[in-house]
C-alpha cells in the first residue's frame, strides 16, 4: 500500500494538472522522470559537503516580500526567539525518506510507479530544496505561507519522520488547487475555509483557526472611507483564463461610468499581466491594492482576494464569476455573487443605490482571536 502523505500529494498533483496550474506535457514529463535520477546522487553527495548552523527553533519566510507576511514577521520576531531568515540560499538535498519510499512503490506498485516516474522527479526537486534549509541549518521548525504546493504533504511526512514540523499560515483565498493536502498544522482563519479545505480532501486533524493579523490591521486602519472612485475594477491578470469576462465587464463598466457620470478605475493585478485593452475614458490606477479598496465605493472582481479585503472594510463588493468559480468566492453572500451575463448591469446598477455593503460573517474570519499569541502557543 501506499504511505497516505505520498499519495495525498500524488493526488494534488494530478488535481492541479486537471485544472491547469500545473502545465506538464510529454517532454516535461520525460525531463522529470530523468530528473529524479539525476537529483538522487548529486543531492546525496552534497549532504557531506555541507555546513551546518545549529538552530533547532528556526522558520524560514522564503515568501516575506508580501504586505501580509511582513506584518506577521515582524511581530513574530517579538514573540520567538528564533532566527528569521527571508530569502534563504537554496541547497538541493536528496532526503533518504523519498529514495526509501520509491524502493517501496517499485517493489509493491511497480506499474504505478513506472508510470509516474515524472511525479518523482517534480517532488524531488521540490522536497530537494526545502530539505536542504533543514540541514544547513539543522531546523526542526519550518513556517509557509499560503503553501498548498503538491509536494506539502510529503514534505510534512519528511519533517515530522526527523522530529521536526512543517506549518502553513493562510494569507489569501485558496484556489482549487488547495487540495488532499496535510501539515503538523495549518492555520487558517475561520470555521468556512476549514470545511472547505476538508471538503476538497484536505487532512482534517491539522486546522487551527487563529484569525487574521493582516485583516485585523486593515480593520484597525483610520480613512477607510473616502470613496474617491465610485467603481474600482480589479484584474485578475490572463493566466486565469477570464479575457472575455474582461472584456465585457470593462463595456459595461463604460457605459454606467457615461450613463450615471461615474468615475470608474482599473486596478492592474500587481503580478499578472492582463492583455486587454483598457477603455480611454476608464484610468489605470497605479496604488496599492489597500489604498485602491479605501478610495472605493464599489469593487468590483472576479474572485480576487482584494474582495474580502473589501469586505473586512465593509465595501460594498461584486463578484463575477462562472458556475464553476463560485464556490472561490462562497465566503460573499448570494447577492454579491453574479454568474450570469445579463445580470451583471443590473446588479451594478442596483449596488450603486445601496447605502453599505453586507457585514463580514464571523465564520469567515474570527477577529476576537488574538492570532499572534495563538501562534505562539502552536509551534512553541
Amino acid at each position: 500500500m501506499i504511505n497516505d502523505d505520498l499519495m495525498r500529494s500524488y493526488k494534488q498533483y494530478i488535481k492541479q494538472q486537471e485544472i491547469g496550474h500545473l502545465k506538464i506535457n510529454f517532454l516535461k514529463k520525460l525531463l522529470l522522470s530523468l530528473l529524479f535520477f539525476i537529483l538522487l546522487p548529486l543531492g546525496i553527495l552534497k549532504l557531506f559537503y555541507m555546513n551546518t548552523k545549529k538552530n533547532s527553533k528556526l522558520f524560514i519566510f522564503p515568501f516575506g516580500n508580501k504586505e501580509p507576511m511582513k506584518s506577521i514577521i515582524s511581530e513574530l520576531k517579538n514573540l520567538n526567539n528564533s532566527e528569521i531568515i527571508i530569502y534563504p540560499q537554496a541547497f538541493y538535498i536528496f532526503p533518504f525518506l523519498l529514495l526509501k519510499d520509491f524502493i517501496g512503490t517499485l517493489f509493491t506498485h511497480p506499474l504505478w510507479t513506472i508510470r509516474n516516474l515524472d511525479f518523482f522527479g517534480a517532488l524531488s526537486l521540490k522536497v530537494s530544496k526545502y530539505y536542504g534549509y533543514k540541514v544547513k541549518y539543522e531546523m526542526s521548525k519550518l513556517l509557509l505561507f499560503q503553501e498548498y504546493s503538491f509536494y506539502s504533504s510529503y514534505l510534512t511526512k519528511i519533517f515530522e519522520n526527523e522530529n521536526g514540523n512543517l506549518y502553513n499560515l493562510m494569507h489569501g483565498i485558496p484556489g482549487k488547487e488547495a487540495a488532499y493536502f496535510r501539515f503538523s498544522k495549518c492555520f487558517i482563519w475561520g470555521k468556512y475555509f476549514e470545511n472547505y479545505y476538508i471538503s476538497n480532501g484536505a487532512e482534517r486533524n491539522q486546522f487551527t483557526i487563529v484569525g487574521s493579523i493582516y485583516h485585523t490591521k486593515l480593520k484597525n486602519k483610520e480613512n477607510s472611507n473616502l470613496g474617491r472612485y465610485d467603481i474600482v475594477y480589479a484584474l485578475q491578470g490572463d493566466q486565469y483564463g477570464n479575457m472575455y469576462s474582461t472584456k465585457m465587464i470593462l463595456s459595461i463598466l463604460q457605459k454606467i461610468q457615461s450613463e450615471y457620470k461615474l468615475k470608474v478605475v482599473v486596478k492592474q493585478h500587481p503580478i499578472y499581466s492582463n492583455s486587454v485593452p483598457i477603455p480611454r475614458n476608464i484610468d489605470i490606477i497605479d496604488v496599492s491594492p489597500f489604498e485602491s479598496i479605501v478610495n472605493s465605493k464599489i469593487l468590483i472582481s472576479h474572485f480576487s482576494t482584494m474582495l474580502l479585503d473589501a469586505k473586512v472594510l465593509e465595501k460594498k463588493v461584486l463578484a463575477f464569476v462562472s458556475k464553476e468559480e463560485k464556490e472561490m468566492v462562497g465566503y460573499l453572500s448570494n447577492n454579491e455573487i453574479i454568474t450570469e451575463e445579463k445580470e451583471l448591469s443590473m446588479a451594478i446598477i442596483k449596488l450603486l443605490r445601496t447605502n453599505k455593503g453586507i457585514e463580514l460573517s464571523t465564520n469567515i474570519i474570527d477577529f476576537e482571536l488574538n492570532t499572534l499569541e495563538t501562534l505562539k502557543y502552536a509551534i512553541s
